[in-house]
């Protein structure tokens, strides 16, 4: 039978709380229940660094990947713009051929206007992929050697750009040269085809010096793009330092030399 007190509490639904059994003691009992918290909470915390620098290490070899195909695409976009650039050259060599010739004919001999076929723009090398990269703070993901041979490429590309703008320069000097005896451009605006015949002896020796600038602006051009081109390459083949990528590219350069020579 049970007494009054307890039939009371179980009336009410209660219930005594007792503390677990084998309940800490001593020290020893202290240290070890401390200790089995501690290392759950370093293999807690080192699990999740684990996944933070598997994260880390697939961000980086997403970014090497990505990188290494914008390389890939430069390398076939330069070629490109190399052929372009010498179709230009060619046509503009041949025209300053003809003018050299009306010169020397003190202005008897009657040519016409060489017209140079468009090839398509110069592109220049993308560097969107790169741009992406530092503007939202992956490059930091890259070891060190990684970032400088990726640096040192990039800033050839600015090179790029600046040459490319001399060439609109000087090209818009010829250009503007050309609608002076452009007898369409003159009525209605429209570029059409400078006569030459028109042109005083005077006049021909002031073009002919108008195309040999455009002429070397694109030599110009063309040896950027070959420089970055063989240092895209040696980006490409593993180089590991910018002095590692300069060896490369003048070890190409002997090399050609020597070919040349036979």
């Amino acid at each position: 039978m049970l007494g009054p007190r307890r039939e009371n509490d179980l009336e009410e639904g209660s219930m005594d709380v007792h503390p677990p059994q084998g309940g800490i003691h001593t020290w020893r009992d202290f240290w070890i229940h401390l200790g089995t918290i501690t290392i759950g909470l370093l293999i807690a915390i080192g699990l999740e660094q684990s996944v933070e620098w598997m994260h880390r290490v697939n961000e980086m070899h997403a970014l090497q990947h990505e990188l290494h195909d914008e390389g890939e695409e430069n390398k076939r976009g330069v070629q490109v713009d190399i052929e372009r650039l010498r179709f230009w050259r060619s046509g503009m060599v041949a025209r300053r051929k003809d003018v050299q010739q009306m010169i020397a004919s003190g202005g008897k001999l009657k040519l016409p206007f060489r017209v140079i076929p468009l090839r398509g723009a110069i592109a220049l090398p993308s560097e969107s992929t790169w741009d992406s990269a530092k503007a939202s703070g992956k490059v930091a993901l890259l070891q060190d050697w990684q970032s400088d041979v990726y640096t040192f490429l990039y800033l050839e590309n600015e090179l790029l750009k600046t040459q490319l703008e001399s060439i609109f320069r000087f090209s818009s000097e010829k250009l503007v040269f050309e609608r002076g005896f452009d007898a369409k451009f003159a009525d209605a605006g429209v570029d059409g085809i400078p006569d030459l015949a028109s042109m005083s002896p005077e006049q021909l020796k002031e073009y002919s010096d108008i195309l040999d600038k455009n002429i070397t602006q694109v030599d110009n051009m063309i040896e950027f793009l070959q420089f970055y081109d063989a240092v895209n390459r040696a980006v490409l083949g593993g180089a590991q330092s910018q002095e590692e990528v300069i060896q490369r590219v003048d070890e190409e350069e002997s090399m050609m030399q020597g070919r040349s020579n036979f």
